[in-house]
C-alpha cells in the first residue's frame, strides 16, 4: 500500500512537471504569407490573431481581410478536452481542445448545408516563442483540404 502511494505521488509530480513545458499562446500574431500555404483556398490579404491564453481557457479575436470582405470573429477555446460552443453569424461551432505534448489540437465541427465541416487545427509554438504555426486539416462535403499558416508575434 505504501509503495502504491509513493508511486502515485511520483506519477502526479511527473504529470505536473510535464504541464510546465506547455507553451502559452498569448500575443498579437500576424500572418506571414510567404511562409504559409493555403493550398486550393484563397489567401487572405490580411490576417491577425489576438490571443489571451490562461490555461485552460483561450480567448481569441481573429481579424481577416479577403476578396469577400473583412471579418472579425471572437472565440473562446479550451485546452482541457471539454467541448465549448461559439456562436457566429453563420451558426454554431463546437470545439474540443487538448494538448498533444507541446502542441495544442483543436477539433471543430460546424453544420453547413449539405453536411458538417470538421477542422482539426494543430498549433505549434517555436522554441523562441516568436512563431506560431497552425496546420489545419479541413473535411467538408466538397472534399478535404490542408492549410498551413505561419504567424509572427508582433
Amino acid at each position: 500500500m505504501k509503495r502504491l502511494l509513493v508511486s502515485s505521488i511520483l506519477l502526479l509530480s511527473v504529470l505536473a512537471a510535464a504541464d510546465l513545458g506547455r507553451p502559452n499562446f498569448t500575443g498579437n500574431w500576424k500572418l506571414n504569407v510567404a511562409k504559409s500555404d493555403f493550398g486550393q483556398l484563397p489567401t487572405p490579404s490580411d490576417y491577425e490573431r489576438k490571443i489571451d491564453h490562461k490555461d485552460p481557457l483561450i480567448q481569441m479575436t481573429v481579424r481577416q481581410a479577403t476578396a469577400g470582405g473583412d471579418q472579425t470573429l471572437d472565440s473562446v477555446l479550451r485546452t482541457d478536452g471539454q467541448e465549448i460552443t461559439n456562436k457566429y453569424k453563420t451558426g454554431e461551432a463546437k470545439t474540443v481542445g487538448k494538448w498533444m505534448g507541446r502542441d495544442l489540437q483543436l477539433t471543430t465541427t460546424r453544420a453547413v448545408e449539405g453536411g458538417d465541416v470538421v477542422s482539426i487545427d494543430t498549433w505549434s509554438l517555436s522554441a523562441d516563442g516568436k512563431t506560431l504555426t497552425t496546420v489545419t486539416q479541413l473535411k467538408t462535403p466538397r472534399g478535404s483540404f490542408q492549410v498551413r499558416m505561419v504567424l509572427d508575434k508582433q
